[in-house]
């Protein structure tokens, strides 16, 4: 893949990425600089924007989806970010390969971090006020004040593992895509697609195993127009991440459910393929 300045096909300069920046830091840095764009006639290079590099890409992502990135409300998936170290560094193939693995193990841990961050906000939560109470810096005149927060640090602590004992294993955040939206570092669905036009050959569903312990069995179930089309057995391990996907060849038109079978409980995520030239939409 060779991609175009955004105005001509002249050489490109381009530099490594800095070491230890975050994702976001390290696209404002390329996009700030214009690192790869097409330069002013003096020489001086000129920051991107979201039509030089749809430009840049001819077309595909589109101006769109790039103001989203810009917007860093969306990340750019794997290929995307491939396409990216072209537009950086062209056919420098040591920077063009330094950006990429920059860009996409940035991008790896700034995902691994959230899903931390979700997993543990009600831990988080009691940490921060038992903290808040091991600080106080005066016990005797703060002393209802203190027991009433060990108090409600119990309560809340007693009402989450309740909570928790209380809620069966389930599935959960099942999301339909296909290879466009599905993040292959992480084996996730970047949003959900609930209609696709004929001709998709590939659909991939990402879920949540919540409760559900390593190594239980469950069955997961592809269904055409209420008929079963496909499915297999398989064990919460390593193997399969909270993600699977079906690889029929070019996908019949009709409805389609996804069920997936644990423990006896049924959970389902439904989509539709749509004549060619007929509306679809997320």
């Amino acid at each position: 893949m060779a991609l175009k300045d955004a105005t001509s096909g002249s050489p490109r300069p381009s530099n490594l990425p800095p070491e230890g920046l975050s994702f976001w830091e390290l696209f404002d840095y390329f996009w700030a600089r214009g690192l790869g764009n097409a330069p002013h006639p003096d020489g001086t290079l000129i920051p991107w924007t979201a039509t030089a590099l749809e430009l840049a890409f001819d077309g595909t992502p589109d101006k769109r989806s790039i103001e989203n990135w810009q917007s860093q409300s969306n990340m750019p998936s794997p290929e995307n970010i491939r396409k990216l170290s072209w537009a950086i560094a062209g056919d420098d193939e040591h920077a063009r390969r330094s950006w990429y693995e920059a860009l996409i193990g940035a991008r790896l841990h700034a995902r691994r971090v959230e899903q931390a961050r979700m997993k543990s906000a009600p831990e988080m939560h009691l940490a921060s006020l038992s903290e808040t109470i091991a600080q106080s810096s005066k016990p005797t005149t703060n002393l209802k004040w203190i027991f009433g927060a060990i108090a409600a640090v119990g309560l809340v602590g007693f009402g989450w593992v309740t909570w928790n004992a209380n809620v069966p294993p389930a599935i959960t955040d099942m999301r339909i895509c296909d290879t466009h939206y599905f993040d292959a570092e992480i084996k996730d669905c970047t949003q959900h697609v609930s209609v696709f036009v004929h001709g998709v050959d590939e659909v991939f569903l990402s879920f949540d195993f919540n409760g559900v312990p390593d190594g239980t069995p469950f069955e997961r179930w592809w269904i055409l127009n209420g008929e079963r089309v496909a499915g297999r057995s398989s064990f919460n391990d390593d193997a399969w991440p909270g993600y699977t996907y079906w690889r029929p060849g070019v996908l019949d038109v009709g409805q389609y459910v996804v069920r997936i079978v644990v423990n006896g409980e049924v959970f389902t995520q439904a989509f539709f393929v749509q004549p060619d030239g007929a509306f679809s939409g997320n």
